[in-house]
């Protein structure tokens, strides 16, 4: 799944991100490379005219019937409005996902802040 909002751009994790991820010192619980964490993340780049550059990663891991948003961008990226734009892209995005059900497996596997999206019905 990829995802575009105004300045950000949010992809699938892929191994050959591991480099820049590792250079951007990305915390464990925000590694969307380690499927014990985070059953599938995503990285968060900003398109530029000469490429793209990986500021940071996203997703959401389930908490109490709840889809709870993970955001981490880079310390350079931070104080610049794009924290609020990854939040509400990601709020978008979990209104299309599957609702949680009580127990048996997960229906999504898929992580930036601590706050928790409720998910329609």
């Amino acid at each position: 799944m990829f995802i575009r909002s105004e300045n950000l751009f949010f992809r699938p994790a892929w191994p050959e991100d591991r480099a820049h991820l590792e250079r951007l010192d990305v915390p464990v619980r925000h590694d969307p490379l380690c499927p014990e964490l985070v059953p599938q993340g995503f990285v968060i780049t900003m398109p530029e005219t000469s490429g793209t550059r990986l500021i940071g990663t996203a997703g959401f891991r389930p908490a109490r019937r709840k889809w709870e948003q993970r955001i981490w961008l880079a310390p350079a990226w931070r104080h610049l409005g794009l924290f609020a734009e990854a939040e509400e892209t990601l709020a978008e995005l979990a209104g299309s996902l599957p609702t949680l059900g009580d127990g048996g497996p997960m229906p999504l596997r898929v992580v930036v802040s601590e706050r928790q999206v409720e998910l329609a019905a």
